[in-house]
């Protein structure tokens, strides 16, 4: 994320959290009077890092800064069972650490940031 290399934040995430982004931007769109746009159009834009997935994700960076969880927190290595994982990370001296879920799909773990962040995580 720190290097905006969209398409491989893309690549990274979960099916769940790339369909739900999906979902959410195709509302967004619609709502903002521009009509219905096609789902296979939205899904190949984030695929690819297109304008919709730069605009996405630049207005994510805007208020996340990737240095803070990168190099200002400790990561410590959760529970692991099947598919399913955390990784927790402290910001310097944070009461309580951000849970990330990581889900391992297609043999590849995969970074549920829906999972983690939109809705309550199922751990």
């Amino acid at each position: 994320m720190k290097e905006r290399d969209y398409p491989g934040i893309w690549a990274s995430l979960s099916a769940h959290s790339r369909d739900t982004i999906v979902d959410d931007t195709i509302k967004a769109i619609a709502k903002g009077g521009s009509g219905l746009p096609p789902r296979e159009g939205i899904e190949r834009d984030f695929r690819e890092g297109g304008p919709v997935a730069k605009s996405y994700w630049d207005g994510i960076l805007r208020r996340f800064d990737p240095d803070k969880a990168l190099r200002d927190s400790r990561w410590e290595m959760g529970e692991v069972a099947g598919n399913r994982a955390t990784v927790h990370i402290t910001y310097k001296k944070a009461e309580k650490p951000a849970v990330i879920l990581l889900l391992k799909e297609d043999g590849a773990w995969k970074t549920g940031l829906v999972e983690s962040f939109w809705e309550q995580p199922v751990r």
